[in-house]
């Protein structure tokens, strides 16, 4: 059993209904406690072991029950030094305020064992007008332990230079009050694991000396694991990519007859009875194929961080790009009877045809038109390069680099889904998320081909560029 002096404890306090027990869950990975949107919903003191090493040096998270008259349970814990004060706070209330009982039966234990205290606020509050917040610091003081302020409840992640300023705001207003030594924004449904880093820093240079070598210990345990979850997520994202890459579809070379009415067809020309476009076929297989793969890249970084519940439902997906590349094998003789009957509407298909295919998007094929090549002579030289035979469908560079953003902007979406929010559900991330991933693509001027090895850099400084002070 491990000693006191290899155990920190880390108590989370707050008003009541502020979300302790939610952040708990995040900082956890599990589900602990009760989580809804009333008062006292936490009723009791309770441990659970955020971090252990083998030597036994353990990192305690208490968490417990919320303030809620915070006035009269500051003036009663100020009084408890007298009789009078005493008999009330632990007869009268036992039997009379059972809740206000709980608080100080909490707060006692907090202050008799507590190493480091995590105050949870509402961010979006004024700290200067909210009721509960002069009275709670009393109680603060009271306990006499280091006091570390949490922004939570903040909503959607916000961009760098708005949760800058929220923090500006509390730290501006925490001033007087010498036991606060950091503000910090650790929202219990929003955080990105890369601010827990943060989170330790202020927890560590608030420690005693006597506490540090256990406290590092510990965090190196935990760091170990959250690195372990991104190297994984990395791994997959990468696999994602470059599974869409190698991927492709044959489609048979239509004969000569369907080869004009398929060509007619693009044009808006009626030739003939309608045909089936095979390369039309392989485009959809291609498309279903990924739509898969995205959802198993889902369910796999959800499992990896942490997570419960199904991924993307795939008619979500819908919103998917559909772009093609395609090259087409020509066969000789049709090539020269294409080339007797090309017209100038084919001409621009035939340069593009002639460069090794072109990434039209938006399923827009090349089909196999080539008459204002010259005929067969150009014909066999394309097929013989390109070593082709039928229509190759395959995702173009374009396509690539927007689904390597959608899988960017998924990995984050799981890296800010906090554990209290329950089992993971598809929501719609913020717009500046988006433009932070692009920015960081065309700052490193990345390739379509070139991208499953590019996670780990472009998820890197797009953390950073989120997070000024993201640690990994």
């Amino acid at each position: 059993m491990p000693t006191d002096s290899l155990r920190i404890h880390l108590s989370l306090v707050s008003h009541t209904n502020i979300g302790k027990t939610t952040l708990a869950r995040t900082l956890l990975s599990r589900d602990i406690g009760e989580v809804a949107d009333r008062e006292h919903v936490t009723e009791t003191t309770d441990d659970y072991v955020l971090a252990r090493n083998a030597e036994g040096c353990e990192l305690i998270l208490w968490d417990t029950p919320g303030f809620g008259n915070s006035v009269a349970l500051a003036k009663r814990l100020s009084g408890r030094s007298n009789p009078v004060g005493w008999f009330l706070s632990e007869v009268w209330d036992r039997m009379a305020n059972k809740s206000q009982w709980l608080n100080q039966k909490a707060l006692k234990h907090v202050k008799e064992t507590s190493s480091v205290v995590l105050y949870l606020v509402n961010a979006t509050e004024l700290p200067e007008t909210a009721p509960y917040v002069q009275a709670e610091m009393r109680i603060l003081e009271w306990i006499g332990k280091p006091v570390i302020v949490l922004l939570n409840q903040i909503g959607v992640p916000q961009p760098a230079d708005v949760e800058a300023a929220q923090i500006e705001r509390w730290k501006s207003a925490m001033q007087s009050y010498p036991i606060v030594r950091e503000v910090l924004s650790m929202d219990a449904f929003a955080r990105c694991w890369v601010q827990e880093f943060t989170l330790f820093d202020a927890i560590g240079s608030v420690l005693g000396e006597e506490q540090q070598p256990a406290f590092e210990a510990v965090r190196e345990v935990w760091s170990r694991q959250r690195r372990a979850a991104y190297s994984s997520s990395i791994q997959a994202l990468g696999f994602y990519i470059d599974k869409l890459a190698k991927d492709q579809e044959v489609a048979a070379t239509p004969g000569m007859v369907d080869q004009l009415k398929l060509w007619g067809k693009r044009f808006k020309l009626k030739i003939g009875d309608e045909v089936h476009d095979p390369a039309e076929a392989a485009q959809t297989a291609l498309s279903a194929r990924s739509v898969d793969d995205f959802c198993a890249l889902t369910d796999k970084l959800i499992s990896i961080n942490g997570l419960k519940g199904k991924g993307v439902r795939k008619e979500l997906l819908q919103r998917m790009r559909s772009d093609w590349s395609v090259k087409s094998a020509v066969d000789p003789k049709q090539a020269a009877v294409a080339g007797a009957i090309g017209t100038g509407a084919a001409g621009g298909l035939a340069a593009d045809l002639a460069t090794g295919g072109l990434s039209l998007g938006l399923g827009t094929l090349i089909g196999s038109v080539v008459g204002a090549l010259g005929g067969a002579g150009i014909a066999v030289a394309y097929n013989h390069q390109k070593d082709a035979s039928g229509t190759v469908v395959m995702w173009s560079d374009s396509a690539l680099m927007n689904l390597f953003i959608d899988a960017a902007l998924l990995y984050l979406a799981v890296a800010h889904f906090g554990r209290g929010r329950g089992n993971w559900v598809e929501g719609e991330y913020p717009a500046h998320w988006r433009a932070t991933v692009e920015e960081t693509i065309r700052d490193r001027q990345l390739k379509g081909r070139t991208l499953a090895s590019s996670f780990d850099a472009v998820i890197r400084e797009v953390l950073c560029r989120l997070y000024p002070n993201a640690q990994f």
